[in-house]
């Protein structure tokens, strides 16, 4: 058997959530067994695995802590040291999603390839002691952000981030799937219910939507403002 560990500051719960609900599924076809310990002000999950699986299961818990540290570590970063004005709260919600986009990909790599070796793993402690040159990277990006941003600068960099981008995916109502039809759910990591839909879209970096079902008033807007043409509609749509 194989014994794999993350943990996570209790603060930080939601992280730990997020890496369960991901794995869920592959952790029950593989008849794995999972732990969840709370000890003082930290949250342990366990998992423990037959080693010819342990590979796997590693590779999909490293991605999704990757993700964790370059989605909510990166947002809560940006959240607190980019001190803009011009922009409503949703807005600026949606800046901080299509700045994390940016450079997402390279992003996790980074991480993941900083992570792959260890079995036990703590997020907050790899953030902290592993990963400076990435949070000098997030400190570049904020010392490079106006004071004021406006709707229409918001709009020029999503469509620049939008270039060359050939991706699918696709809306269902209040649900984002990609191209293989999984459901998507790294705004998960951003917290907060508003604009969830187009900040799920941003951070999938895709190029084209197809479109069915009803969207909440706020997502449609900036959808039809941020993507265009760029999106289609199945024959299921009724908005």
């Amino acid at each position: 058997m194989t014994r794999l560990t993350v943990s996570e500051n209790y603060k930080n719960y939601s992280n730990v959530e997020y890496v369960k609900n991901s794995l869920s599924e592959i952790l029950t076809h593989t008849k794995s067994s999972v732990t969840t310990n709370k000890t003082d002000d930290r949250l342990e999950f366990i998992i423990e695995c037959s080693d010819g699986y342990s590979d796997i299961i590693k590779s999909e818990l490293i991605d999704k802590i990757a993700e964790i540290i370059a989605i909510n570590y990166k947002y809560n970063y940006y959240k607190n040291q980019i001190k803009i004005a011009g922009l409503t709260p949703d807005e600026k919600e949606i800046l901080y999603a299509s700045l994390i986009a940016a450079d997402l990909d390279a992003d996790k790599k980074y991480c993941y390839n900083k992570c792959k070796e260890f079995d036990d793993i703590a997020i907050d402690g790899a953030y902290n002691f592993y990963l400076s040159p990435l949070k000098k990277k997030w400190e570049d990006v904020v010392s490079y952000m106006p004071t004021c941003f406006i709707n229409s600068q918001l709009k020029d960099f999503i469509t620049y981030l939008l270039e060359n981008k050939k991706k699918k995916i696709y809306i269902d109502g209040e649900k984002v799937f990609d191209t293989h039809f999984r459901r998507l759910k790294r705004s998960d990591l951003l917290g907060g219910e508003n604009v969830k839909i187009i900040r799920e879209v941003l951070l999938s970096n895709c190029g084209e939507i197809e479109l069915s079902g009803t969207l909440p008033a706020d997502d449609e807007k900036y959808l039809k403002e941020f993507y265009g043409d760029k999106i289609t509609f199945s024959q299921r749509y009724w908005g």
